[in-house]
């Protein structure tokens, strides 16, 4: 074998031990410990699906509204369930969202019994008569809910029906009705009625001259003591109230009743001058 020839084969044994040490070398070694702290964290993060809260079951499926004027609502929100039994079909309004579910179900239980009070008040007999009233969620926030009620009730041998209005403003808080009493005047508001400058609301313009002619027949102390006994609760007589009231937005509506041909019953807006 000539020179050239062995110095080529002992290079590349060379090589190859030196190969083979680097591979041993590489084999020794620990293999590093893999970071999962990232995997975890990004696991931790991860939010399951939101699922809608559960509601209470109901003569039929609650319908979820959208009040008027939301206030500075904190998360409270209502929905309208229907009472019906018979002829009878009258909805109202139950809040979810409260922190408090022993106080939610209070204020719920609240809201449905004056809803429906309007069944005695009126001595309706749920197979006989009829009777449909809508309710409205005015408004609702974490402190107070204002919910008004139209309708109509047809009595078993009534010449004709009789329109309905009534309201109800409640405490979320304490559980208490709040009324005319707690943002107006009973007093002020019928000197307001009998003045010039009355205002209605949502009356048709061939209506106005003969309410306006109604009006003038009732005496002022007649309008007062309507107003003084408005709104719930109801008295310890259980009697219905003529007079129906709600504040918003500053604004002040105010039912008072007329006679059947007029409508049988008016609403009046009044604006307080510190507003």
């Amino acid at each position: 074998m000539d020179t050239n020839r062995k110095i080529i084969i002992g290079a590349i044994a060379a090589a190859v031990v030196v190969g083979g040490a680097a591979i041993g070398l590489i084999l020794s070694r620990s293999p590093e410990s893999a970071d999962i702290s990232t995997i975890h964290t990004e696991a931790a993060t991860e939010t399951a699906p939101e699922t809608m809260p559960s509601t209470e079951p109901a003569t039929q499926a609650p319908e979820e509204v959208q009040p008027d004027d939301a206030g500075t609502s904190s998360g409270v929100t209502a929905s309208l369930e229907t009472y019906t039994s018979g002829n009878v079909s009258i909805q109202y309004p139950a809040v979810s969202k409260m922190d408090d579910e022993e106080l939610q179900s209070r204020v719920n239980e609240h809201l449905k019994a004056n809803a429906l009070s309007v069944i005695e008040a009126n001595e309706v007999d749920e197979e006989t008569d009829t009777l449909t009233v809508k309710c409205q969620v005015v408004s609702v926030d974490s402190r107070r809910l204002t919910a008004v009620y139209t309708g109509s009730l047809s009595a078993q041998g009534a010449a004709h029906p009789t329109e309905l209005f009534y309201t109800n403003t409640l405490d979320l808080t304490l559980v208490e009705d709040i009324g005319l009493a707690d943002y107006g005047d009973a007093l002020t508001m019928a000197a307001y009625v009998k003045s010039e400058d009355v205002s209605f609301y949502d009356l048709a313009a061939d209506r106005l001259s003969a309410v306006t002619e109604y009006i003038a027949t009732v005496d002022e102390d007649t309008l007062t003591s309507i107003f003084e006994s408005a709104d719930f609760p109801l008295g310890e007589d259980g009697s219905w109230p003529e007079s129906f009231s709600y504040e918003r937005q500053g604004t002040i509506y105010l039912s008072m009743p007329v006679p059947h041909a007029l409508g049988d019953y008016v609403i009046v807006s009044f604006v307080p001058e510190t507003k």
